[in-house]
């Protein structure tokens, strides 16, 4: 039977990518300093890092009821990278507070979700 998880938690973490690039752009063109002044390429490589790894996460979500595979983990891990990136653009704390929410009830519901469907089978 097929999991939740990559429809669910897949939709957060593809937002979440659009985001980090909008960040990159907004950073970029207020020239935001924070510990020295990051250029275009810092900026798009932090944000690279994010994406590449919030696909990564999205390709390793649990594809069958039951099946453990590290997308989730993955996905928390790209949660707390864009609250780090809180300190290059102040509002990103507030920005990462909502998707870290989101992360987690996506998170509680499709593994809620997978246990009934899976109790019902």
């Amino acid at each position: 039977m097929k999991s939740k998880f990559p429809v669910l938690c897949g939709s957060i973490l593809i937002c979440e990518l659009f985001i980090v690039y909008f960040a990159v752009l907004t950073a970029y063109g207020l020239e935001v300093k924070s510990a020295g002044s990051l250029s275009l390429t810092q900026l798009l490589l932090g944000a690279s890092v994010i994406a590449v790894l919030a696909i990564v996460s999205v390709v390793l979500l649990p594809r069958r009821i039951g099946q453990k595979r590290p997308g989730v983990v993955l996905g928390w891990l790209v949660q707390i990278l864009l609250l780090a990136s809180g300190f290059i653009i102040g509002s990103m704390f507030f920005v990462a507070a909502i998707f870290i929410a989101m992360w987690a009830v996506t998170v509680y519901w499709s593994a809620r979700i997978d246990r009934e469907v899976a109790e019902r089978a």
